[in-house]
Order: C-alpha cells, then structure tokens, then sequence
C-alpha cells in the first residue's frame, strides 16, 4: 500500500498510512464502533493510558521504543509511521498532550475479501457522528486516538490507530496535522470563507473552505456532520476552471502558464497560495535561477492579475515551476514584494 500526503504542507502532515487508507464506493460494510462515552471504563482508561505513552514517545521522539511497540499488522513496514513521529517530534517537544477523543473498533467479524470496511460511530444525523472509512483491514479490534498537542507555537493534532494483539494495544497507524495557522483555527477560516463568498470572492471563499476543512479533518480517513456541510460549502464556492484532469490556463503579457495544482501553505506563518505550473514549455533552465526566480515571479504577476482579490486574503504566493526529470524551482514573496 502507498501512502499519499494530503493536505496544505507534506511537512505538517506526513500521512503514516501503513495500515489505513481512505474508501469510497458500494461495498463498504459497517462495522461496530463505540464512541468513548459508551466504553467500558476499564477499556476505556487503558486506551487512555496507551494514548498517553505514546505522545510521551513522540515529544521524544523514542522511534526506538515506538518500533519495539508496533502492531503485528504493520510491523513489515513501519517506516512510514517512524518518519511521521520524527517530523511532528520538534514541534511538540514541550507540548501539553490531552486525549481529545476515542473510538473502538471491532472488525472481529470482516469477510477477508472486504476492501474497505466503514465504521459509523455515534447517533445517527447528531452533530458530533463521526464515519471512519479504512481499508485493507485484517480481522480484529482497532481503537482511534485523537490527541490535541497545545502550549506549543503550533499546535498540532495527533491521530493514532491501535490494533489489539494478544491482549494489548498496539500502534497501527498515526498522521498529524495543525490545529491553527497563523493562530487560527478551523472556525476561523470558515466564518472568514463565508464573508469571501458573501462578496462573490470565490477563491478565497474556495481556499479558506479547503484551509478550514483541513485543520478540522484530524486524518483523512474521518468524516462527520460539520465536514460534510463544510465539503458543500467549498464545493458551491468553486471557481470555475480550477486546475483538475486538464491544467488551468493563466497567460499574462504574452506567455501562457499550465497551472496544475493550487492549495494553500502555512509553512511560513501566514497563509499563502501554493500555485504548481508546468514549466516544460517555458524554457525554465534548472542552471539558470536568475532567469528561473524571474519566471516564477511572471506567474505570481499573472495570477494577481487575472484575480485581484487574493491580495487580501493571503500573505503571499509560493510559485513552483516543475519539470520531469529536474528538482522543482519555488519562491515565496509576500504580497507587497510582487512586483
């Protein structure tokens, strides 16, 4: 199985999916969860204290005790998770850990042919249901940890998988991903996505949706009420012409740009519009920076021109210009630096 990263930063959310992967489509059966309310107390500590363990581990960043304690299920190939732990490890050497919310997982009775198994967790159509889609599940019990990291400069959200062997709980599966950017969280950018889209500005109602969306989401494969409603709402506000199957078009001043992937960054800490372009076609030189930086700098020229309104929504433009077979060339400047 291959893990993709998904989300506004490969370095805030390397995604360690050894055992997990998001499912979609006919086929998924339901599974039984219970949420952390309905546990059993003692069930319910020992995830707890297990939770626990692990974040110690992880402001440690002990990969040596966390490669002793990794679940049989994924033990071939745990180097996803190890790579994951060592990245979000910096950020949250000093944090304060609080186990924000548990699930169980019963997949005791999964037909090996199943695909993907759906685990529906809470009442149904109440606020706080939550859907858990994962694939490629052996037999057996498997528990979700979701851990908020704070007191940090930026704070993060840890989701863990445990699998059950012989009696304990081992890790399976774990991604992170910011609680805030810029000092902002998800409700943030959400009311911020709605003022843009009452003022018909559809790109940063759009982006500030995906950038609310994300630092809701704690992993990829979890959904609920408040993510659906948030989906629709991005989807209502999509630009047309977005770069998807087919490039998007941006020409300025006589060149044309092949945009393939906009998202958004708070690498930097604010937040900026990540634009990807191919730049086959341009005569990008990977020996000639000068000539490089002076092209990226066209495109941000060009995206500003063909939509104004970003300069109030972002802190700035990372350009990427991307060749097959060459490093991609990006450059960051702040929205009074361009040109």
């Amino acid at each position: 199985m291959r893990c993709k990263v998904q989300g506004n930063s490969k370095r805030f959310s390397a995604i360690a999916c050894a055992l997990l992967l998001v499912g979609a489509g006919a086929g998924l059966r339901g599974q039984t969860c219970t949420t952390q309310a309905e546990m059993q107390k003692a069930e319910r500590n020992a995830l707890i204290a297990v939770s626990q363990q692990l974040s110690h581990r992880v402001a440690a960043n002990d990969t040596q005790a966390l490669q002793a304690d990794i679940a049989p299920q994924v033990a071939a190939d745990a180097t996803g998770i190890l790579h994951a732990v060592s990245d979000v490890a910096p950020i949250v050497t000093n944090a304060t850990f609080t186990v924000d919310n548990l699930y169980l997982l019963d997949a005791a009775n999964l037909k090996p042919e199943e695909a993907s198994v759906r685990f529906y967790c809470g009442v149904f159509n109440h606020p706080e249901r939550v859907v858990l889609t994962l694939g490629s599940l052996p037999q057996g019990r498997y528990a979700l940890a979701l851990v908020h990291a704070t007191g940090v400069l930026n704070p993060q959200q840890i989701a863990a998988i445990f699998a059950e062997a012989k009696g304990k709980w081992k890790l399976a599966g774990f991604s992170f991903r910011p609680l805030t950017i810029n000092g902002h969280d998800s409700v943030w950018y959400w009311k911020q996505a709605r003022a843009y889209a009452s003022k018909n500005e559809k790109w940063n109602a759009y982006f500030y949706d995906e950038t609310a969306h994300y630092l809701a989401a704690p992993a990829d494969y979890l959904s609920s009420t408040n993510l659906d409603k948030l989906a629709q709402e991005q989807e209502s506000a999509q630009p047309a012409g977005l770069p998807g199957a087919q490039p998007m078009q941006l020409s300025a001043k006589g060149q044309s740009f092949a945009i393939t992937q906009i998202g958004t960054s708070g690498d930097l800490g604010g937040l900026d519009l990540v634009i990807h372009y191919n730049a086959a076609g341009n005569g990008k030189d990977a020996n000639n920076l000068t000539a490089a930086r002076r092209q990226n700098i066209a495109v941000m020229q060009a995206m500003l021109q063909a939509h104004p309104e970003l300069k109030d929504a972002f802190h700035g433009l990372w350009v990427y210009a991307v060749v097959p077979g060459q490093a991609p060339f990006g450059i960051e400047l702040p929205m009074q630096q361009i040109p």
